[in-house]
């Protein structure tokens, strides 16, 4: 099975982008570094208020079928403690787009050697 990157923006009004993030930090991440086959992410804010998306999450799985039942898993989970990942998000009017990828180049600059 091969490897995926699934690389998720999230936009919202930019009055909800600090609450998002502790939500995010508080609830959705823990959830989802319990789920089998992650390997590792990173979750970015933006630098320009005007961006049309607050947060970018770069998240690497070991194959799709892992990381298809773990966002199954821990909006469940989530739910099984009380909490409607996606009640919450409608309230901070967050929209989500997802994508997932296979690897087609590597590359490195020289900064980092």
């Amino acid at each position: 099975m091969t490897p995926v990157t699934t690389i998720v923006h999230f936009s919202m009004p930019v009055q909800n982008a600090d609450r998002f993030l502790a939500f995010w930090q508080d609830d959705i991440r823990p959830a989802v570094e319990r789920q089998p086959g992650l390997i590792s992410g990173t979750f970015h804010r933006y630098l320009d208020t005007d961006s049309p998306f607050q947060f970018v999450n770069v998240a690497h799985w070991e194959n799709a079928e892992l990381l298809a039942a773990a966002l199954h898993t821990s909006v469940q989970e989530m739910h099984d403690n009380g909490i409607d990942m996606f009640e919450v998000m409608r309230e901070l009017g967050v929209a989500v787009s997802q994508n997932n990828y296979t690897e087609a180049v590597r590359y490195q600059g020289t900064a980092a050697t």
